[in-house]
């Protein structure tokens, strides 16, 4: 059972942890969900099960990305500002290191909603604390990705399944991307940057985000999210000296790499922890 801190935050806390009863050396202190854009509960929940079950020591924040609630920065900042406070009272009870040697923290993020999710997460910890955010482990799911009329059009018109109502919509959806599309680029000196194009950045600035490795799990059949998005990512990322692994499912859309198999997606998440937090 998760604690609600907020409509869009909550927490486990597994009861050896509550307790103060051993914790398993070897797993993460804290695990952090940044979900997709308007995922429901019943999908989060498969992967908050599967990480209570081969971490039971951990505890686990989520915090969801619900778009009529993220759509500017002002509002993003809000969601996620009671899970920055539960994670500074961690580190200044002394739960987590700021400086830790080796990682105590790993980040689940999925798609662009996630990636904006954490984008703020790290930007507001620097701005409050002068610090980056604690070194941790990071696997990103269906992320990050840049804007394209194909993509962008495919996030809106997933809200409609009904042959009937997406007739409808397409034309209004159509004008919508296209609108997104004028105003950040020619007119981009107005508008300022993309949140897709922040995310991009922002994640590969290593003054802001301090990772020992990164894993990027993505799908060619993703229609949401362009794999060539994500491995052009991942190469910047690598050209900064970062450990970064690339796992390409060929068949599965967009963050069903889990559900399309299982056994090789959590395997990617178990090394890819065990990978930060063993010394070489």
């Amino acid at each position: 059972m998760m604690q609600k801190l907020s409509p869009f935050v909550h927490l486990y806390e597994p009861i050896s942890s509550v307790k103060g009863q051993h914790t398993d050396l070897e797993a993460p202190k804290l695990i952090l969900v940044a979900s997709w854009m308007d995922a429901q509960d019943l999908h989060i929940s498969k992967y908050i099960t599967k990480y209570q079950s081969i971490y039971p020591t951990s505890k686990i924040l989520l915090v969801k990305f619900v778009l009529r609630e993220s759509i500017f920065a002002s509002s993003t900042r809000k969601v996620v500002d009671p899970a920055l406070v539960y994670l500074r009272s961690l580190i200044n009870s002394g739960v987590l290191s700021l400086s830790p040697p080796r990682p105590e923290i790993l980040v689940h993020i999925f798609s662009n909603g996630g990636s904006a999710t954490t984008r703020t997460l790290y930007q507001l910890f620097r701005d409050q604390t002068g610090c980056a955010f604690p070194l941790h482990v990071a696997v990103y799911d269906s992320c990050p990705g840049l804007y394209s009329f194909s993509s962008v059009y495919s996030v809106f018109m997933v809200n409609f399944s009904a042959f009937l109502t997406r007739l409808i919509a397409a034309p209004f959806i159509t004008a919508i991307v296209a609108w997104f599309w004028i105003w950040y680029r020619p007119f981009k000196m107005l508008s300022g940057e993309d949140f897709l194009s922040a995310n991009q950045r922002v994640h590969n600035d290593m003054n802001l985000v301090k990772q020992t490795n990164r894993s990027y799990v993505y799908g060619k059949a993703d229609i949401m999210v362009d794999w060539r998005h994500v491995e052009r990512h991942a190469d910047q990322a690598a050209a900064k000296g970062l450990a970064v692994r690339r796992e390409v499912f060929e068949r599965s859309p967009h963050v069903s790499h889990m559900r399309t198999d299982g056994d090789r997606y959590w395997k990617i998440v178990n090394e890819t922890w065990k990978k930060g937090t063993t010394r070489q």
